[in-house]
């Protein structure tokens, strides 16, 4: 059993290598192939992976259906079926094409689907839940006092807000990436900026929707160039600076930060949070102020040519991505319960037009002959 565990270990981290290196996935992403092949070891009680077969396959989905949600009596969704059995066939794809694993049929990994029925409820559009413009102000606006870290958080929700850039990509952002002469924020993974593949990103401030929130920044930046004498390749949101208190015990040191990048997103999405709760308003997900900033976006009358400038600002190729994958390519669904209560199905607003346009000619023809009498 040692032996095979064993075996089993170097083979994942053989694939681990793979697509790390070959295909160039972040390590959040591979993390999510670990996840499906441990459920896999789970399923399988750690048995040789050149095992696998069609029953195998079969029998894993069977099993996957029946786990619970963690603490929960709750079965795991069928999103989260989806998503780890899609993991799995990339793994054993790979690995059929491996040496001493190539008796494994390749037909048997297309047994790791779900039904079509299942894979279309899977994959349908979800409905985000996205702050206000009004929450959004409320939050920026509520972080009151002009403290290092107070200003640095207004700060950080104000270019989120202004760009829609991503949260690994901000905390990650060095003084260099900004151009404050054209206000552009260059996510520039050279930089050593966290972009999603790894994908150089040119963004623009956009300050229409709440002008302050430029103003928070610029002296944000200001602030760290001038004061704090940072350097290009300091953090533009930097760490919350930590000293020793009584007794050995780490506490925050009021209202200062450091020249040091957070070491993960959790910290400054719990600053986001934090700030949320300051300002008495629900909490959303880091991800909704990109939503909220697209939706606005979504609203205006926008060209093919602004369509793909905002698209590729928010680093994506194709603006169905932008205006389509993120449910803004189509009408809000309060929008179209309203349109469709206000269709006239029995006509009745177009025979009070044709009514009018009738009475309408009437009156013309009426001061036709009135002006030809008067001739």
């Amino acid at each position: 059993m040692a032996s095979i565990i064993y075996k089993n270990e170097l083979t994942k981290r053989k694939f681990f290598g793979y697509v790390r290196n070959s295909k160039g996935f972040s390590e959040k992403t591979i993390e999510c192939y670990e996840k499906a092949i441990w459920l896999w070891e789970d399923f399988s009680h750690k048995s040789d992976f050149v095992k696998f077969n069609k029953t195998a396959a079969e029998g894993f989905k069977n099993w996957l259906k029946t786990k619970k949600k963690a603490n929960l009596q709750q079965e795991v969704s069928v999103s989260y079926r989806y998503d780890i059995l899609r993991y799995l066939r990339t793994f054993f794809e790979w690995l059929s094409k491996q040496k001493g694993y190539r008796i494994i049929d390749p037909t048997a990994v297309e047994y790791l689907r779900l039904s079509r029925e299942e894979a279309k409820i899977a994959t349908q559009p979800r409905k985000v839940e996205v702050p206000s413009l009004e929450e959004i102000k409320a939050v920026i606006e509520g972080i009151k006092g002009g403290s290092e870290i107070e200003m640095r958080d207004k700060a950080l929700i104000s270019l989120m807000f202004l760009t829609g850039v991503r949260i690994t990509a901000v905390r990650t952002l060095p003084m260099k990436s900004f151009d404050k002469d054209k206000l552009v924020i260059d996510q520039n993974p050279a930089f050593r900026v966290k972009t999603k593949f790894s994908k150089r990103i040119i963004t623009p401030l956009i300050s229409y929707l709440h002008k302050e929130a430029l103003n928070y920044f610029l002296e944000w930046f200001n602030y760290l160039e001038e004061k704090k004498e940072f350097k290009p390749d300091d953090p533009i949101f930097p760490a919350t600076k930590i000293e020793n208190g009584t007794e050995n015990l780490s506490f925050y040191n009021t209202g200062q930060v450091e020249p040091i990048f957070w070491k993960s997103s959790t910290a400054t999405s719990k600053i986001i949070e934090k700030r949320f709760e300051q300002a008495g308003v629900k909490h959303y997900k880091p991800h909704s102020i990109r939503h909220l900033l697209i939706k606005r976006l979504s609203t205006l009358p926008l060209t093919e040519a602004e369509k793909k400038a905002i698209s590729q600002s928010l680093g994506h190729e194709d603006t169905r991505t932008t205006f389509g994958s993120y449910g803004y390519g189509k009408i809000d669904e309060d929008k179209q319960i309203e349109i469709i209560r206000n269709i006239d199905f029995e006509g009745k607003k177009k025979e009070v037009r044709q009514f009018i346009d009738i009475e309408t000619a009437r009156q013309l023809l009426k001061e036709a002959n009135n002006e030809k009498v008067d001739n």
